[in-house]
């Protein structure tokens, strides 16, 4: 993950855990038809990454490496889900019908979850993974998760090198042989590495134990939650509230009702 030095990186990981996972689950709970509360959740996130110092162009190339994922995920639900037929698509002998509510269902998943990993790019690239594990654990999260991730993190990338190092001695011994037999050869990798991986874990619990790790991970900083990081999760309540309960619609109606009366008068 990327360390940005910036207001929002400057905050207590448990109020941005606690922020985010808010505008995520009030994004997944709103219905598709209410288009104008995802153009404020949009709105609502663009006030947050307006305090880290993330440019547009580095949100840009992350989403555009998402983005395409989904698409391609969703883009077969209008053609599948049943419904109230409202275009056709004829090709050769297939006669593909998309329905109305293929459409919304596509269009959901599509704006939801780009709102979700805009929002989760944002707190990805100002809170280290170090950070984020610790700000889990002071919300009493179960240790044993915390401590699967940290080790999946620490872990992950000697398993990469390790899966490079069969994939270099497969391409030296490699004479071009059949189809059939780089199968074979690749199920001996697969298994190969299974049991490196197996025999490392073996080796690193035993030397964990021997250094007296008790099942407790500490790390160099402190975390307190602050009047600013308070302040920070009130902002985002209230944002939220105002949402979901249609208030700034009903506010907007007031406004144009008393310029129609001044209008009249």
């Amino acid at each position: 993950m990327k360390y940005v030095h910036s207001l929002l990186e400057s905050l207590d990981p448990r109020s941005k855990i606690i922020s985010f996972l808010a505008i995520i689950f009030c994004i997944i709970l709103t219905p598709i038809t209410r288009l104008k509360d995802f153009e404020l959740y949009f709105l609502l996130i663009l006030a947050i990454s307006f305090f880290s110092n993330i440019t547009p162009a580095q949100i840009l190339k992350r989403l555009c490496i998402l983005i395409p994922f989904i698409f391609f995920m969703a883009m077969f639900v209008p053609f599948v889900k049943q419904g109230q037929v409202c275009w056709s698509l004829k090709i050769g002998y297939w006669k593909l019908n998309v329905t109305c509510e293929g459409a919304w269902a596509f269009l959901n998943i599509i704006v939801k979850s780009s709102l979700s990993i805009l929002l989760l790019i944002l707190a990805s690239s100002t809170t280290t993974f170090t950070d984020f594990l610790k700000g889990l654990d002071l919300l009493h999260l179960p240790r044993f998760l915390v401590m699967l991730m940290s080790f999946m993190y620490r872990y992950i990338f000697v398993l990469l090198e390790e899966a490079r190092r069969l994939m270099r001695a497969r391409s030296l011994r490699y004479f071009g042989s059949r189809y059939m037999e780089q199968f074979r050869v690749l199920g001996y990798m697969i298994g190969m590495l299974f049991i490196r991986t197996y025999e490392r874990a073996e080796r690193i619990y035993h030397a964990m134990i021997l250094r007296g790790f008790s099942g407790e991970i500490h790390g160099i900083k402190h975390f307190r939650l602050s009047s600013l990081d308070y302040l920070f999760i009130a902002g985002i309540v209230v944002s939220l509230v105002c949402i979901v309960s249609g208030l700034i619609y009903k506010i907007e109606h007031i406004k144009v009702s008393t310029a129609r009366l001044w209008q009249g008068l």
